[in-house]
């Protein structure tokens, strides 16, 4: 790691949000050169104190090669720097960015992932799902659609794209015949692959492996998660990580030789954990870490020469909350029912002043986002 070259922080704004704050946050708290490049004009980011850091505007929302090559070429030619890292911000990001890594070498660009094909055995779920099989890791059984089917069951795409229109899938939660039959008709059966679904409590186990060997590792328990396995929206910090399950990760993690940011998805049920999903990027809740104080942004900063030490989290505080008020309101105004775990309703709603108080947004630096959710929904 050489820490006395310049090397400038790019951030794409405007998806996985949530994130990308925790991200600046942080960066602002090092006092961290860095840059945004944000969706649109009508960006969020533009509602934060971050819109300063705005250097260009993409053309497109979609991601298109020459509008993000002419983006950087901006920024290269306004800036002194030698290096550019662009921050993984989201997963059609990062993939894009794989696919067309050379070409953003080329513009000094350094993009902190592993090779395309580590990175897409463990974000793709159905080779990842084999993988951790292979290392006795459970995950949930699969399910035939031929013969009578036991509901609920869930629809998870083999690859991130579609085979006949190359679309990004998602997982799908099929309740009863009904949501089955509205699937079979919308979707292609042969992207999906099927598993029981599994009730019990919800965890991430989240990694950092840094490029020199050393792991950092922390954990949340999920309570509150918007329908379908879209985002969470309450969480604690865990102990999870410290577990004879999270160890079985870190040796196949590190047998991979894989490095950067890693979030293991895992449901318990009867004393039994299943893996549900890995995300190898930033994920939404980030700034429940942040919040914690182990930051794993500090170390892939430091795993990047951006900054020259890792502090050693030595008080890393329990019982820490993540909330995201905005995504709570926009579920109840599209009168959707919400997913509990291990909390009841009633007491999630009886302490929801407890919870607004560890907002995402309900901060300073952001204010203006938490309004415009609240009075728009």
């Amino acid at each position: 790691m050489d820490v006395n070259k310049k090397r400038l922080v790019i951030v794409f704004s405007g998806f996985n949000q949530r994130a990308v704050i925790s991200f600046l946050r942080t960066m602002e708290t090092k006092k961290i050169n860095y840059v945004i490049i944000a969706t649109s004009k009508n960006d969020d980011i533009f509602l934060t104190k971050y819109k300063e850091k705005v250097a260009v505007i993409r053309k497109y929302t979609s991601l298109v090669l020459d509008d993000l090559l002419l983006s950087i070429k901006k920024i290269k030619a306004e800036k002194k720097e030698n290096e550019f890292i662009i921050a993984p911000t989201t997963e059609a990001l990062n993939r894009f960015l794989l696919e067309n890594r050379k070409k953003f070498e080329e513009l000094g660009c350094i993009i902190p992932l592993v090779k395309k094909e580590l990175y897409e055995l463990i974000s793709d779920k159905y080779s990842f799902g084999e993988l951790c099989k292979k290392n006795e890791i459970l995950v949930p059984e699969e399910v035939k659609l031929s013969g009578e089917i036991v509901f609920p069951i869930v629809a998870k795409p083999k690859k991130y794209f579609s085979i006949d229109k190359g679309e990004s899938l998602f997982p799908i939660i099929i309740k009863n015949y009904m949501d089955y039959e509205m699937f079979y008709k919308k979707c292609n059966v042969e992207d999906f692959y099927y598993q029981k679904y599994i009730r019990g409590r919800s965890f991430y186990l989240l990694y950092y492996y840094n490029r020199n060997g050393e792991i950092y590792k922390f954990s949340q328990e999920n309570l509150v998660q918007q329908p379908n396995g879209k985002s969470i929206l309450a969480a604690i910090s865990s102990d999870i990580h410290n577990s004879e399950e999270s160890y079985k990760y870190e040796v196949m993690f590190k047998k991979l030789d894989y490095y950067g940011f890693a979030m293991i998805e895992i449901k318990q049920n009867k004393g039994k954990n299943y893996m549900i999903e890995a995300n190898p990027r930033f994920w939404g809740p980030s700034q429940l870490f942040v919040d914690a104080g182990i930051n794993f942004f500090e170390v892939f900063l430091n795993d990047y020469g951006i900054i020259e030490s890792i502090p050693k989290f030595e008080n890393i505080k329990d019982s820490t909350r993540y909330f995201w008020f905005g995504g709570l309101i926009n579920t109840i105004k599209n009168n959707m029912n919400l997913t509990y775990y291990n909390i009841s309703e009633n007491s999630f709603l009886n302490y929801i002043h407890i919870w607004l108080k560890n907002d995402i947004y309900k901060r300073d630096d952001t204010i203006e986002i938490f309004r415009k959710e609240f009075l728009n929904g």
